[in-house]
């Protein structure tokens, strides 16, 4: 049996293998409302709902208490992320949380995603988390330029250092709106692609909530100067891979297909186009001789 994984209050207990799981539900240390998950199942749910169906034996519950434990149902309400429940934990602890999960455990995180609630949530969290990062990435590209002229991107390498730390600014200050289309766009071309591959099975709002958080949280790694841009760039599509296998329920091959194919549909239309601008060239110099 896969060693199942025990969290309570969005906090990660551990993997623990069958034995140490039953040994803790002997002892207390696990209780009947801490969330489980274990590879194949397509969310988190109660202990007390699962364990039974492991052979798991249950204590009986105390005489002193008539109310029965709630039970999380498959209508997609899941525990994560921390950052929905920002309210009780705090902003900077529940962003904190939330790119921890998504970036060190997406499996269970994304299988346990809230998959309703509307997409505001999920839209501020990519824009503010996104546009701040994006400011890192300014700061750190104006410092390299004030040091050194040479490190001017080439359309700027005629520009004056000032001028280039005023377009960086004002880029700065209208990310955000640019951050609000970007996540409609990605969002829905990677639910159209779904579509088109069968590997839609939940509605637009679990794609977008999969691209806004795996995407937004791999921006952190623009706080490492140089290189940090590129790694999150690959980090947050492996995290948007394990996103939609998980919360869609569908293959991996899918979930990578989906993201990788405007690109592929993009780079098949640039070469029929070379392709056939070549054959014109050819034939108009036919024509001349």
């Amino acid at each position: 049996m896969a060693n199942i994984h025990i969290a309570r209050n969005h906090q990660s207990l551990g993997s623990f293998g069958e034995e140490a799981v039953r040994e803790g539900i002997r002892t207390g240390r696990f209780s009947s409302e801490d969330l489980a998950w274990k590879e194949g199942m397509p969310q988190w749910k109660p202990l007390g709902e699962m364990a039974p169906l492991w052979g798991m034996e249950l204590p009986p519950p105390s005489l002193e208490s008539e109310t029965p434990v709630a039970t999380v149902e498959l209508s997609g309400d899941g525990s994560e992320p921390a950052w929905e429940d920002r309210e009780q934990i705090g902003l900077f602890p529940s962003i904190l949380q939330t790119v921890q999960s998504v970036l060190t455990r997406p499996t269970p995180t994304f299988a346990a995603m809230k998959q309703t609630g509307g997409l505001a949530n999920p839209l501020l969290y990519f824009v503010l988390l996104s546009s701040a990062m994006f400011a890192v990435s300014a700061f750190y590209q104006i410092a390299a330029t004030s040091m050194n002229p040479v490190s001017f991107p080439p359309p700027f390498q005629h520009t004056s250092s000032k001028a280039f730390s005023v377009a960086l600014i004002g880029s700065v200050l209208i990310s955000p709106a640019l951050y609000v289309v970007s996540a409609f766009i990605s969002s829905g071309i990677t639910h159209l692609c779904l579509m088109l591959l069968g590997g839609a099975n939940r509605p637009f709002e679990t794609t977008f909530r999969v691209i806004c958080y795996a995407q937004a949280s791999a921006t952190v790694l623009n706080l490492i100067p140089i290189c940090g841009s590129l790694i999150g760039i690959i980090l947050g599509a492996y995290c948007i891979i394990i996103g939609l296998k998980e919360a869609q329920g569908i293959s991996g091959w899918k979930a990578t297909l989906a993201i990788t194919l405007p690109g592929l549909l993009c780079c098949g239309a640039l070469v029929l186009l070379g392709t056939a601008a070549g054959l014109g060239v050819a034939e108009m110099a036919k024509m001349g001789h």
